[in-house]
């Protein structure tokens, strides 16, 4: 095996590690243990974060063709980004009595069509529709702890959310504030690692962090979602 083929096949198995994190994930809900639960959803995150870049690095797709890293990816991403987190929301019960199920039906419903949605990008790569980000949700469940009724509240919003054509950002594909956009989502991601190394009394500031860098990154989609259309000027 050539050492372009070696390194491509790394970059798979990095991508497919990510479904591990989510296994790990969900024995830990399981046994109760939601840190450790969030701690997994944040590693698999993490990969998710670098595998695209390492896969145009090293060019995966020229040097192994017959393996569609992209289906891979979206395999481990709806596993984590979606059933953990709907799982996580289910047997917390972050939900009032009796709204458990239909809040986990929501949410892997709505998911399901955004990632069929062929559209769900715009053309200036923002997500069109809330991208089912759910593990970012429940990573904010963990760190806020709201009430059931605005968990429920939180859940049933995003999922509509996900049929209206609001942009959301991708931090690493925009272009437009792509310093600003990376610079806030390190500063939140670091302020998510504090706040939970310090559960189940994270500290204040690492939660004031985490509220900006949320509260910015919806202000940023909701005005180009209001200032620009979904196509090009022509």
């Amino acid at each position: 095996m050539s050492r372009d083929k070696l390194r491509a096949w790394c970059v798979h198995v990095l991508t497919m590690s990510g479904a591990v994190c989510g296994f790990l994930a969900l024995l830990n809900i399981t046994n109760n243990n939601a840190q450790d639960a969030i701690w997994w959803l944040i590693v698999a995150l993490i990969i998710d974060g670098v595998d695209g870049s390492l896969a145009r690095k090293f060019k995966v797709t020229e040097h192994l063709p017959d393996v569609d890293g992209a289906t891979i990816d979206n395999i481990v991403d709806y596993f984590t980004y979606v059933i953990i987190p709907a799982y996580y929301i289910w047997w917390f019960g972050l939900v009032p009595e009796g709204w458990a199920t239909p809040a986990a039906i929501a949410i892997l419903m709505s998911s399901q069509y955004h990632f069929s949605d062929l559209r769900h990008k715009t053309y200036d790569n923002y997500f069109r529709g809330f991208p089912a980000l759910w593990n970012l949700v429940v990573f904010g469940f963990y760190v806020f702890e709201p009430s059931p009724l605005l968990s429920l509240v939180i859940i049933f919003t995003l999922s509509l959310a996900t049929f209206i054509p609001l942009k959301f950002v991708h931090p690493f594909r925009v272009e437009r504030l792509r310093r600003t956009n990376l610079a806030v989502a390190t500063l939140g991601s670091l302020a998510l690692i504090a706040a939970v190394a310090t559960s189940p009394d994270p500290a204040g500031p690492s939660k004031l962090i985490i509220a900006l860098a949320t509260g910015y990154f919806l202000l940023v989609g909701i005005h180009r979602s209001l200032t620009e259309r979904d196509s090009p000027k022509t």
